[in-house]
C-alpha cells in the first residue's frame, strides 16, 4: 500500500490502480495542537482511503503553501513553506513521474485550504499532457457533508461561522488522530471565544483588530476525540464513495 515499502518489483500498477498522494502544511494552529497537524490529517485520511479502494500511498508531501495570517487569526511562529510558483512545479513532477510509472487515477489530498489553487494548476498541467489521466483535489471538508456539519453545530452549539482554523472540528480531529501531539492544557478556558473583526478580502499588513491572540479561528469549545472520531468516520465513508464515483466515470471525450 506505501509506495516508500515497496521494491521495485512491488510497484506494477494496474489501469484501475488508484494513487494518492498525501498533502499538508506546517504552520501553527493554536497554542495546542501540533505544527504539523494538517500532514497528520491527510496522512490519516489517505490510509484509510487506500484501504477501502485498494490504492497506493505515495509519501506525503509535508510542506505547502504559506496560509494568509488572516486565515491563521494572526501572525505566530511556525510557518515553514514553499512559494507557490515551487510548489506548482513540484506537484506537477510529482504527477508526472507518478504517471510515468503508470498510474492514471491520481487523487491529490489535501488538508489546507491555501494549497488548492497550485493543487489545481498542477492536476491541469498533468491531464492536458497524459492522456487517460484524471486527477481528483479533495480536501477532508468537502466530504463531511452538509447536514452532519449542522447537526454537530447544533448539537455542541458552536456556530459554523465560529469553526475555522484550530476550532472545534480540527482541533477534535488531530485530538483522534495523532492524541500524543495534542497539548489540551495549552487551550484557554473557554476554548479560545475572541471575537475579532472579520473581513472578507485580505490586507497587508493584517490589521491588529482581525487578529487573535491564540490562532484559534474562533473557538475550539466542545472539541474532543471523541467527536474527532465522529467526524473522521464520516470523512472516510463519504471521501471513498466519492473517489470511487467519480473514476468509475468515463473520461469526456
Amino acid at each position: 500500500m506505501l509506495i516508500g515499502d515497496m521494491t521495485w518489483p512491488d510497484l506494477n500498477p494496474g489501469p484501475d490502480t488508484h494513487v494518492i498522494i498525501p498533502v499538508g502544511a506546517l504552520e501553527p494552529h493554536g497554542p495546542h495542537l501540533p505544527l504539523g497537524a494538517d500532514t497528520m490529517i491527510s496522512d490519516h485520511f489517505a490510509h484509510r482511503l487506500a484501504a477501502a479502494v485498494a490504492g497506493h500511498v505515495a509519501p506525503t508531501i509535508g510542506y505547502g503553501v504559506a496560509t494568509p495570517g488572516q486565515r491563521l487569526g494572526g501572525t505566530f511562529p511556525g510557518v515553514i513553506s514553499i512559494p507557490g510558483a515551487t510548489f506548482t512545479v513540484l506537484i506537477t513532477e510529482i504527477l508526472t513521474a507518478l504517471a510515468r510509472q503508470g498510474y492514471r487515477r491520481l487523487i491529490l489530498l489535501n488538508s489546507a485550504i491555501d494549497n488548492i489553487a497550485f493543487l489545481c494548476e498542477a492536476a491541469r498541467h498533468l491531464t492536458e499532457h497524459v492522456p487517460g489521466a484524471r486527477v481528483m483535489i479533495v480536501n477532508w471538508w468537502d466530504v463531511v457533508g452538509e447536514a452532519f456539519r449542522n447537526a454537530l453545530a447544533a448539537e455542541t452549539g458552536t456556530a459554523r461561522a465560529d469553526d475555522h482554523h484550530a476550532g472545534m472540528v480540527e482541533s477534535s480531529l488531530v485530538m483522534h488522530i495523532s492524541p500524543h501531539a495534542v497539548r489540551p492544557d495549552r487551550l484557554p478556558a473557554d476554548g479560545g471565544t475572541e471575537r475579532p473583526r472579520r473581513i472578507s478580502y485580505h490586507l497587508y499588513p493584517q490589521p491588529a483588530d482581525t487578529t487573535t491572540s491564540t490562532g484559534i479561528v474562533y473557538t475550539a469549545a466542545h472539541a474532543s476525540p471523541e467527536l474527532g472520531r465522529r467526524v473522521a468516520d464520516q470523512v472516510a465513508e463519504q471521501l471513498a464513495g466519492a473517489v470511487l464515483r467519480e473514476f468509475t466515470a468515463p473520461l469526456p471525450s
